[in-house]
């Protein structure tokens, strides 16, 4: 469970990834990209996908054809105390990274990071962050949610943000409260639909859960959970859901089953992922 996230004025808003986690350097600006192209076998899925992950100052992209990550850049522009908890991608590839105190902008060209908006109020635990799409039709939202299970609807204006709650994740049959994990996505494609990781009350390992903007965001959890803890960014790409997971001293990523629920690792490495994100329009290919 992650720690140093932000509580703005009107509710509890969270990020994923671990605290006290080294920046890094760098430099350059720049601003987000169109969505890739489609690859060249045919599918019509692109092989860069529009997954993108990052650790405590770099943003990677991940590979739809090799499930691979490649570093895109040091989020620079950040302050020097400041990690990245997790990021979001809007159906338009916009990409947002939170801070323990601030919104980004993040390039999807070079990483660097421009200004967007600063959280009020002290920083507490809480979780989650991701665009999902609007129940309603309208924008996409930008959508967090904490470790009591509260989902808050993110507003920023101008130079401030600011937060409203809309839901909670709700409890299982046996009375267990469900909380943040790590993320949460959505996908507006094929109705899809909207995905979280999140905690059960006395259990070890993450679940992933089907969210139901509808009714207040209650998740409904899928029959098995994971195998894994700590799955700080979630993914998706061509009908398959992607885990990142921070162990400490390395990074693990794996496939979710959207049925089952189960995860299978595909790649450990050095890097220590804090959180991931997904544009909403991601195609939906099985």
């Amino acid at each position: 469970m992650r720690v140093l996230v932000a509580t703005l004025a009107i509710g509890v808003l969270g990020a994923c990834g671990p605290s006290n986690r080294p920046d890094n350097g760098g430099d350059d600006t720049g601003t987000p990209d169109a969505p890739t192209e489609p690859g060249s076998d045919g599918s019509g899925t692109p092989d860069v996908s529009r997954v993108y992950a990052h650790t405590a100052g770099v943003l990677y992209q991940m590979n739809a054809a090799t499930l691979t990550t490649s570093m895109i850049g040091a989020m620079t522009g950040l302050d020097a105390s400041e990690n990245v908890l997790d990021l979001a991608v809007d159906k338009n590839n916009n990409v947002t990274g939170i801070t323990a105190g601030k919104f980004y902008s993040l390039s999807t060209t070079t990483g660097h990071a421009t200004l967007l908006g600063t959280l009020t109020g002290a920083a507490q635990n809480s979780s989650s962050l991701g665009y999902v799409p609007d129940p309603s039709g309208g924008d996409d939202i930008l959508v967090s949610a904490n470790d009591v299970g509260d989902v808050f609807k993110i507003t920023i204006s101008g130079t401030s943000a600011s937060a409203a709650k809309i839901g909670n994740y709700g409890k299982t049959s046996s009375n267990k409260q469900i909380s943040s994990s790590g993320d949460i996505f959505g996908i507006a494609t094929n109705n899809f639909g909207i995905y979280a990781t999140v905690n059960v009350a006395g259990e070890t390992n993450d679940y992933l859960a089907k969210i139901d903007p509808t009714n207040q965001f209650k998740a409904t959890l899928l029959p098995n959970n994971t195998g894994f803890d700590h799955i700080f960014g979630l993914g998706f790409w061509g009908g398959k859901i992607y885990g990142f997971i921070d162990n400490g001293t390395g990074g693990t990523m794996i496939s979710i089953d959207p049925l089952t629920g189960i995860g299978t690792q595909i790649t450990t490495g050095s890097e220590r992922w804090y959180g991931a994100g997904v544009a909403t329009t991601a195609p939906v290919i099985f």
